[in-house]
């Protein structure tokens, strides 16, 4: 191995990372109706049916939105690492446009859900009318979402970055969900509510190993009997390169790779039961869904 083999690596990674961008383009055109240069629209086109023919057919609006946020999350943060590799793990992103865009793809977590309360008569029952914990809404999206889907939902959206809570605010108003979204700054291993929700969503990939081994007592007491955790962030990666990536991602972020019988063990210890491990929810990430 030697130089000829990593430039014909980086070709292979040059020719993804321009899919990635022929493919955003094309959904952000059809997203804001706009045409483009036709020529380049054409050609742009072509890269996508020679990539799989039909690839964009049926797609729902929602389904355009967290594509283009999931490729532009991978490539900001490609570029953000290639810029400042010895930047320490954390979320530090302070751009408007960055924030909502990440957090517009967090929607699909809320479309999850209702996925697997389909499959779930009691958890359907729970978050037809319940009191919901969102912890790490960011820009509410997420939260904007589940309101949507669950007209009798009232949620609390949790979250330290204050950057991101301004940015919610916003967007709750502006869907009329103030009456039934509340925001509070405050981070979840400080949380003392007691038994005043039906289901709380904790995204560990952004949470420090040491805030969700403090968080989750917290939680259990803030459940009331028989409400549901979903534990969702769990890197399940088919491949050692893939999982390996996956965890620099969590790293980055400056949260904590956990791995699926690591956590199912840290759950029974706090106290949750029925326990069941949700493969492939979201982005090739497991999801545990607990009971208090």
């Amino acid at each position: 191995m030697g130089y000829p083999d990593l430039l014909a690596k980086t070709r292979e990674f040059v020719n993804v990372t321009q899919l990635m961008g022929a493919l955003g383009a094309e959904l952000r055109l059809r997203q804001t109706e706009q045409e483009g240069d036709p020529q380049v629209r054409d050609a742009m086109n072509a890269v996508l049916k020679n990539l799989e023919p039909g690839l964009l057919d049926g797609l729902e609006p929602g389904h355009v939105a967290t594509v283009i946020g999931h490729l532009t999350s991978a490539l900001q943060d490609a570029l953000e690492f290639l810029s400042e590799p010895n930047r320490a793990p954390g979320w530090g992103y302070t751009d408007p446009a960055v924030l909502q865009q990440r957090g517009r793809a967090s929607r699909s977590v809320a479309r999850n859900f209702a996925n697997l309360a389909r499959q779930r008569p009691a958890l359907d029952a729970a978050l037809t009318d319940c009191d919901f914990l969102d912890v790490g809404t960011g820009v509410g999206w997420l939260a904007i979402e589940a309101a949507k889907l669950w007209p009798d939902m009232r949620i609390v959206g949790l979250d330290i970055w204050k950057p991101s809570l301004e940015l919610a605010e916003t967007n709750i108003s502006a869907e009329g969900l103030q009456d039934r979204i509340t925001l509070r700054c405050q981070d979840v291993s400080d949380i003392d509510d007691k038994e005043a929700f039906d289901v709380i969503w904790l995204p560990s990939s952004f949470l420090p190993r040491q805030v969700v081994d403090s968080a989750l007592p917290r939680l259990n007491r803030a459940l009331r009997p028989g409400g549901f955790l979903f534990f969702g962030g769990i890197p399940s990666r088919s491949d050692s390169l893939s999982q390996s990536l996956s965890d620099l991602e969590i790293f980055r972020r400056g949260g904590h790779p956990w791995r699926v019988e690591e956590i199912t063990e840290q759950l029974r210890v706090t106290g949750f039961n029925d326990i069941e491990i949700v493969e492939g929810g979201g982005g090739n990430n497991s999801h545990i869904i607990a009971r208090c």
